[in-house]
């Protein structure tokens, strides 16, 4: 019964255009599930959480498996209803069986692979629509896919453009442990350990003179991927700084 009135309110709910608006019942389902799964059954540290803004921003992370964003989620903290991703409309929106899956559980405003200017336009429209009704905030994948071998691919500019045409804050993170968990072209999850880190927003560069929008798109871009790729380096330094510590802590007792 309660899955029914999930797929009625979830029905009532989708459309091509506006994409998947997740039920309350659904959507809290979900978050309760994906809390004790990171809690029990592969066990999340979160690092800067502090960094996220109490107003609607773009969380964009690197991304190399399908448990990203129900990571990205539970590591904020947050209601799972505040977020919407912005997925592949190819995706997302082509199969009917995915279509029903994920429709009541989370946000997902579509975006094609290759946007034209009107979809693109559309798809901006709807994430404004979205911030603006819910003060809810939007996970953006920069690379525009998984990546398959869990290695950081190349940004798209698509990232950066819609950083500078929503004007929010844009918050950088970084995961560790999906790609092992769930990674690309598997469907059952294994158990590991799981790290979210976030950083400080990205002040984007203001334009200059003279400068043309997509050459400003371009300088976004390596902004955003350069705050991404500190915060993937970071571990290596932990890890340098502990190890380096212990064998400290060890030569005291050998001299």
């Amino acid at each position: 019964m309660i899955l029914f009135d999930i797929l009625t309110e979830m029905n009532s709910r989708y459309s091509l255009h506006d994409g998947f608006r997740a039920s309350a019942l659904g959507s809290l389902s979900f978050e309760r599930f994906c809390r004790a799964f990171f809690k029990w059954y592969c066990p999340l540290t979160v690092e800067e959480r502090h960094h996220l803004p109490d107003a609607p921003f773009l969380l964009c992370s690197n991304h190399t498996s399908h448990a990203d964003s129900a990571v990205l989620m539970t590591a904020s903290g947050r209601s799972f209803r505040s977020f919407a991703l912005i997925g592949a409309s190819d995706y997302f929106f082509r199969s009917r069986g995915l279509r029903w899956a994920v429709s009541p559980l989370m946000n997902v405003i579509p975006i094609d692979r290759e946007p034209g200017a009107k979809s693109l336009s559309a798809c901006l429209a709807t994430c404004r629509q979205f911030m603006q009704q819910t003060g809810g905030s939007l996970i953006l994948y920069p690379e525009g896919t998984r990546s398959p071998d869990g290695k950081v691919r190349a940004f798209k500019s698509g990232a950066a453009l819609f950083a500078l045409e929503l004007d929010v804050p844009v918050v950088p993170a970084y995961i560790e442990g999906t790609h092992h968990i769930l990674p690309k072209g598997h469907y059952l999850p294994r158990a590991g350990p799981v790290t979210v880190r976030f950083g400080e927003p990205v002040e984007l560069a203001r334009p200059q003179s003279g400068e043309l929008r997509r050459e400003r798109r371009h300088r976004a871009v390596e902004q955003l991927t350069e705050s991404i790729r500190m915060l993937s380096s970071r571990r290596k330094e932990q890890e340098l700084a502990a190890d380096l510590q212990e064998k400290g802590t060890t030569s005291q007792f050998h001299w």
